[in-house]
């Protein structure tokens, strides 16, 4: 049963998204702009006229139901910068089409390249701003279609260049481009590229004097290529070719499937050349999101050429987070006018699962050298929920930069289902400059740890009015478990325990940090695994093995299931055939309180043919090894079995007694199908929760008093790091002498008090005190409390 009507479908507040001073506007809305309930876009496009920049068309896969794959060419406009969006409907309603494309020429014309088939595309032509279309036109084409306009003012100014895969080209075999000189009404060819340099999965685009670059992966996705045509701009040539093709180092491959977008590309691989008359005029760029080697799963890099595609440079990373497993995934590049580069991708570095992704961006001005910090612009969302039938939320997004920032179109599920949103990016401060001037020599903010960003759109988490960065990098905070955030605002907002209350997270107090001898067991005489088994070593990195131990550096040793090659396989002796088994040295428990014990733990079962089968066990022992009790079972899947320094603390009391002979038990097995199974185990931790390691808070200070309503005040205070709880008191009496209990246990910063009147010709006054295991705060200089909160 087709769907009903949009006017008919069920609708809710589409929602305008913020992450600090960056607001996504979601585009795929009704007449009303409201968001339609049940429907499904992704795989955006976007282009700006270049005659009145606020005059912006968008084009996507629009699915009107989830519960099917049919998918057809949605598209909206905007006259007014992106601030609202009319969506009108589709292209050729009832027609099949996907990867839609979109650009505008010099004199503003939009053309809107779209795939009815895997071997047959169309374009659309508006001449009024995406409000309406002519087509469709019979375009060539095939699967993974791109497209270019030269907007040059040059001998090929309004060509149209479409390319495609030759894997599913429309005509002869191994053609994946064409041309037209007439404005897209009729198309020359198609040609073939030259075999070997065929790319797939990319982009085209045009220099500043014509010249067109034609990149992507290599047919087989084992490396990749970057064409340049000279020939393409003239018209006389009735046969143009890429008559420059080189291989190109992008420093990993170009991946399909995975976590965050199982039934879609990770990323495609994007070409942008500098438009600037400065000296970097022409300089060409190459970036996507790539895997490199070791376990990191996926980084954005980028190449340049500063000789017109001849030479390139070695890959730089985008990204500036810590090699782990994390995936950067849909990288995406556009350069401003002026030569900056900008770059934005989806990233998974909050959510070990890799499930959960924020969009990222970052910048360049010294030509792809160096980026600044990326720093995120979307607030988290799930890349694997409202899925139709086809299970990815595409396979790409796009950006166009100008002088201020970077306009971005994206997927994502803010809405709990698949949308398509508008942002602007660059201006983090949003004083109508880019970030990069606001920093720059004459700017007007700081950047105290030089990383690109204004240090007023960073991160403050102990509110001391200094970066967080900064506060590292002086030393005026910790980071033991090197995750850039101060150690003080894990602790406090939820990001790590802290039992014994010593500004320090559990998970630091390591006991054994396995860079030395320490007396663990490597596997068993009884252990069944014919490769794979436990060994201390300095790992070897696959994509299933970790390439880096947990400990910060200079440690470089842990446990992991069998020592890799350099440069050899995912499966490099991985567990195989049986189980492996690791086990701690003794550890006397007799003399703590309460003692908690923990582990970094690495288990990746995710990968080869049979993923998803095997599980690591971890258990303990209170009498050497005589008796073992069960403490956790990782897998066989959920988001802790996909590689990952993750980190498991336990009390000892709810599992054993703690005694002096303790031992933990770590067993990784491949006892099914072939599959690839990797474990390593680093940094243990213990910490007797029965000691308290705090000192006694200091005074609150900042107590404020505010009209709640009627007779009832609202107090808020200021917030103190290593607070259990704060109780509020209150009196009559000038000085003090009578403070009262008034509500204990407040765990936040503010609450109202009861509403009751003080006595007739008095006032109340107010204290609040902060508590933690050390004690209570002091009430103030020359006060006390006269009734305690219990």
């Amino acid at each position: 049963m087709p769907p009903a009507p949009r006017s008919e479908r069920a609708t809710t507040e589409s929602a305008t998204v913020t992450r600090g001073n960056f607001t996504s506007v979601q585009v795929n809305v009704d007449a009303s702009g409201r968001n339609i309930v049940g429907d499904a876009a992704n795989e955006p496009s976007l282009a700006i006229d270049p005659t009145d920049p606020r005059n912006l068309v968008a084009g996507w896969r629009q699915f009107d139901t989830v519960t099917s794959n049919f998918r057809q060419a949605g598209y909206a406009y905007s006259h007014d910068g992106g601030r609202t969006w009319t969506f009108p409907g589709v292209l050729e309603p009832g027609q099949f089409r996907s990867d839609p494309v979109l650009e505008a020429d010099r004199l503003g014309v939009f053309y809107y390249y779209s795939l009815s088939t895997t071997t047959t595309a169309e374009m659309f032509i508006s001449h009024d701003k995406g409000e309406t279309w002519d087509g469709p036109i019979p375009a060539q084409g095939g699967d993974k279609n791109w497209l270019a306009v030269d907007a040059t003012g040059g001998p090929g100014d309004g060509f149209v260049y479409p390319v495609w895969n030759s894997q599913f080209t429309c005509c002869a075999p191994g053609t994946d481009y064409g041309r037209s000189i007439d404005g897209g009404q009729t198309y020359q060819g198609p040609w073939a590229s030259p075999d070997g340099f065929k790319p797939k999965w990319g982009t085209i685009t045009v220099g500043p004097d014509g010249e067109v670059y034609f990149v992507g992966a290599t047919l087989s996705a084992s490396g990749h290529v970057a064409l340049r045509s000279d020939s393409l701009r003239d018209s006389l040539v009735g046969a143009p070719v890429f008559e420059l093709r080189r291989s190109i180092d992008l420093g990993g491959t170009t991946s399909s499937g995975g976590t965050p977008n199982p039934g879609g590309l990770l990323g495609q691989v994007w070409v942008a050349v500098d438009h600037s008359d400065g000296p970097s005029r022409g300089y060409v760029y190459v970036l996507g999101s790539v895997n490199p080697p070791g376990a990191d799963p996926l980084d954005v890099h980028i190449v340049r050429s500063t000789d017109g595609g001849q030479t390139w440079s070695a890959p730089v990373r985008v990204n500036d987070d810590p090699p782990g497993s994390a995936y950067q995934w849909f990288g995406t590049m556009s350069v401003a006018p002026d030569g900056r580069i900008d770059v934005v991708w989806n990233d998974t570095r909050s959510d070990p699962s890799g499930v959960i992704s924020e969009l990222y961006y970052a910048y360049s001005v010294d030509h792809g050298q160096t980026f600044s910090s990326g720093i995120p612009v979307s607030p988290p969302f799930d890349s694997t929920i409202g899925h139709p039938q086809q299970n990815k939320i595409g396979d790409y997004y796009q950006m166009r930069s100008d002088e201020s920032g970077a306009a971005v179109i994206y997927s994502a599920t803010f809405n709990g289902e698949q949308d398509v949103w508008f942002l602007r990016v660059g201006d983090c401060n949003a004083n109508g400059l880019h970030d990069s001037l606001d920093v720059g020599a004459g700017g007007t903010s700081a950047d105290c740890n030089a990383n690109g960003v204004p240090d007023e759109c960073e991160d403050d988490c102990n509110f001391n009015g200094v970066a967080d960065g900064c506060d590292l990098d002086a030393g005026t905070s910790a980071d033991c478990n090197g995750n850039a955030t101060p150690d003080e605002c894990d602790i406090a907002f939820g990001g790590a325990s802290d039992c014994d209350s010593d500004g320090r997270p559990d998970a630091c107090d390591v006991l054994f940090d396995v860079e030395t001898d320490e007396g663990w067991t490597d596997g068993l005489p009884s252990d069944t695994a014919t490769t794979g088994r436990w060994e201390r070593v300095d790992p070897v990195g696959t994509e299933a093995q970790p390439e880096d131990d947990h400990t910060p550096p200079p440690g470089t040793i842990c446990h992991v299931t069998g020592q890799g090659t350099p440069g050899g396989g995912i499966g490099d002796n991985d567990v195989d055939d049986g189980f492996t088994t690791l086990i701690s040295p003794a550890i006397d428990l007799s003399a703590q309180g309460d003692p908690s014990l923990g582990y970094w733990r690495w288990f990746s079962n995710d990968k080869g043919s049979a993923p998803g089968e095997d599980v690591f066990r971890v258990e303990i022992s209170d009498d050497g090894g005589v008796n073992w009790v069960p403490v956790e079972t990782v897998g066989p899947t959920g988001p802790e079995t996909v590689g990952g320094w993750l980190y498991h603390d336990f009390r000892v009391a709810d599992f054993v007694t703690p005694t002096a002979n303790v031992l933990l038990r770590f067993i990784a097995a491949d006892e099914g199908s072939g599959s690839i199974v990797e474990a390593g185990v680093d940094d243990v931790t213990l910490v007797d929760c029965a000691v308290c390691g705090a000192s006694v808070p200091p005074e609150v200070g900042g107590l404020r008093v505010a009209k709640a309503g009627g007779t009832v005040a609202e107090l808020s205070w200021s917030f103190q790091f290593n607070v259990d709880e704060y109780e509020l008191y209150r009196g009559e009496s000038p000085d003090a002498s009578d403070l009262a209990c008034l509500q204990g246990g407040i765990t936040g910063t503010s609450t109202q008090d009861d509403g009751a009147l003080p006595s007739p010709g008095s006032a109340f006054f107010h204290v609040v005190t902060a508590r933690n295991c050390a004690g209570e705060s002091p009430a103030g200089e020359d006060r006390s409390v006269a009734q305690p909160c219990p």
